[in-house]
């Protein structure tokens, strides 16, 4: 089941874990690489990769500019993130619905 958003009719649905939280979680690699993961994403995940892009920082922020999504078959990984990245996650999921 897909869920709509608050702006536009959603292609993509988030479900939440056992526990009931949101599939986003913080990866930390060779001690100073940090990837941001969203898991289980059911749908158009290339629609998510593009509302991140275009909503999740501000278009000419140092965040955005650093931002690198990559989808891997059923999640995104966001590179060049820090660790309360996550944190913006979820809320802007959150915002959204999810």
């Amino acid at each position: 089941m897909l869920r709509a958003s608050a702006n536009t009719s959603a292609k993509y649905f988030i479900p939440r874990n056992s526990r009931q939280h949101l599939p986003v979680y913080t990866e930390l690699r060779n001690g100073s690489q940090c990837f941001i993961l969203i898991k289980k994403i059911q749908g158009h995940a290339p629609a998510l990769a593009k509302d991140l892009t275009d909503s999740l920082f501000a278009p000419q922020s140092f965040e955005a500019s650093h931002m690198r999504i990559e989808q891997r078959s059923d999640r995104l990984v966001i590179k060049g993130a820090r660790p309360d990245w996550k944190d913006r996650v979820v809320d802007w999921l959150r915002e959204r619905g999810y």
